[in-house]
Formats: structure tokens, sequence, C-alpha cells
């Protein structure tokens, strides 16, 4: 049997799922510069097939780049989360899968339900850029020499005052009429960063988490719509992975973050006051599998000998 790899939405409908940012004060469209990533990886899978066919037995070196498509995160992401988002049983596929990650009852502390969170105008968005909070890169600036200990990283610093960058999120499901937010990080193969150029101990989840609990007014609408109180962080992996976490470095964290919740007080150590407990509860674990088997749409690459017959965003 034939199996299709694509994006199963219009090039159209897929240029919806990436938030304008400002230029100025001007709103910019950065769909057209995000497609073309999508196209050109699109693109040399195809001809590699073309030319090789779906039996080549070609070395893993030669592969590399044209079967990258395979494992990478922004396809599955986009692929699985679009199924969801366009389903004719999209609250219940949601309330589904968020009550695997979170329970019952959403952790947000004012006894609402996952009905009320969903009922609204939601948006869907790839790789939306969140702050970083003006706070942390206070904190760092002041910070900065127990933060790092390479001398010409150190001396480059010259007094800057920002010295993250934003935060690219690998999916944003958010809810303009009341601000519930999803926020999540995608994984395939790959592991979470352990740092970032000025802070040797600036682990991804911690930094994901960080930007969740900031409010974001200066972003393009509805993205300055986010209530940080109603955001949840979810963790998207193969379950592989989950079932074995201590093979990666995000299982480490992750565990020890619900396990310990004072320990996200440590990698967050700008952030005073906070509701550890609370937070802790926020984060959420979900695999491409538990998707998969609440709506057969997504990801159905998954656990099958895959022989790709095409590949395209539909036009």
């Amino acid at each position: 049997m034939m199996h299709e790899i694509y994006l199963p939405f219009s090039e159209e409908t897929f240029r919806r799922h990436f938030a304008q940012t400002y230029s100025g004060k001007v709103p910019q469209d950065n769909s057209v510069k995000h497609l073309e990533y999508y196209r050109r990886s699109i693109e040399r899978y195809r001809r590699y097939i073309s030319e090789s066919g779906v039996e080549n037995s070609s070395s893993l070196s030669e592969v590399k780049l044209p079967c990258q498509i395979e494992k990478d995160e922004r396809f599955w992401t986009a692929a699985c989360w679009m199924s969801i988002y366009y389903s004719k049983s999209r609250r219940e596929d949601l309330t589904r899968l968020f009550q695997r990650a979170f329970g019952d009852i959403p952790p947000l502390g004012n006894k609402t339900t996952w009905e009320e969170c969903l009922t609204g105008d939601l948006y869907l968005f790839f790789e939306s850029n969140l702050p970083s909070p003006k706070t942390y890169r206070k904190w760092l600036q002041e910070n900065l020499e127990h933060r790092h200990l390479i001398p010409n990283v150190l001396k480059s610093n010259n007094g800057k005052k920002n010295l993250e960058g934003p935060t690219n999120v690998d999916a944003l499901l958010l809810n303009e009429t009341n601000g519930f937010a999803m926020i999540v990080e995608a994984k395939v193969l790959s592991d979470i960063s352990c740092q970032i150029t000025y802070d040797v101990m600036r682990n991804q989840i911690a930094r994901n988490v960080d930007v969740m609990l900031e409010k974001n007014p200066g972003l393009c609408p509805p993205l300055n719509r986010r209530d940080p109180d109603k955001s949840l962080f979810m963790l998207l992996t193969p379950r592989v992975f989950q079932k074995n976490p201590e093979s990666r470095f995000y299982g480490y964290k992750f565990q020890k973050y619900r396990e310990q919740p004072n320990s996200l007080a440590n990698d967050l150590p700008h952030r005073l006051d906070s509701d550890w407990n609370n937070i802790s509860e926020r984060l959420g674990w979900l695999t491409w599998e538990d998707f998969r088997e609440i709506n057969p749409d997504c990801c159905n690459w998954i656990g099958k000998h895959l022989e790709v017959k095409g590949l395209s965003i539909k036009k």
C-alpha cells in the first residue's frame, strides 16, 4: 500500500498559520518566507524519490539532506496540528488530548473546564517568536560572569542590553476570546538545547516556560491577547522517548520540573514569588502517537512501512 506524506492543505490555508510581526509600527507578513523553507525541502525529497526510488539503498551521508523531511519537526508539527485544527471534531479531539496531558480539569487554578478554554476564536500559529522576558535579560546582564566561563564570549558582551533573542515556539494554539494558550515544543529525534550564547545553563524547556509566563502586549494581534495565567506548555515527542525519558535531556528536566517544582525556581532565578507548584502542573507531555490515536488523520506515517507516492503542499 502506498502512503503519502504531505501537508494536506492549500498554500493559502497554510499561510494563515504564521503570525504577523511588527517592523516599526507596520505589521509584516512573514508567511512567504516560511513557505519557502517547506517548498525547498519538499522539492529535494521529491527529486530524490524520483531519481532513486523508494527502495534506494544509498548511504546515510547521501540521503541525509534530501530525506531530512522524514524527521523534520516542522513538517510533523504542521501536518499533525493542522489535521487537528481543521477536524470536524476539533474541540472534542483537543479536549481528549489535553486530558491525557493535564487531567480532566485544566491546571489553571480558576475552576475552568476544557470546554471553556476551547470555546471562542481559536488560532493556530507555527514558529511564532515570543520575546525574552525583560526581567531575565536584566538579570542575565547583572549575573553574566556566573552564567558563562569563556573569556571571548564574556568580552563580546560590550554592555549589550539584549543578551537573549525571542524564543521560537514550534506551535501555539491561542484562544483570542479568553486568552487561553497552549505552547508546544515538538521533537522527533533531536533533544532540547541546553544553553544560549550568554547563558550556559539556560535549557529550552525553562526558556519556553519563561516566555509562557510573560505578557506580550507589543506583539501583533492576536498574539498580544494571550494570557500568561491561562497558558500551558506541552512537550510533544515520540512515545519511545516518553517511555524512556532518561534517554533525552528533556526527559530528565521534564520529570524533575514535575516532581520537584522548586527546581524550576533554580532554572528561572529571576522569577521571584512565583507559584512553582502551579507552574509545574501546567507542564504536560504528549506523544505523536497520542495524536494518532485520537485522530487517525494525524501522523498517519507512524507505525507503517513508508513508501512515498508523492509529497507536496496541496495546491
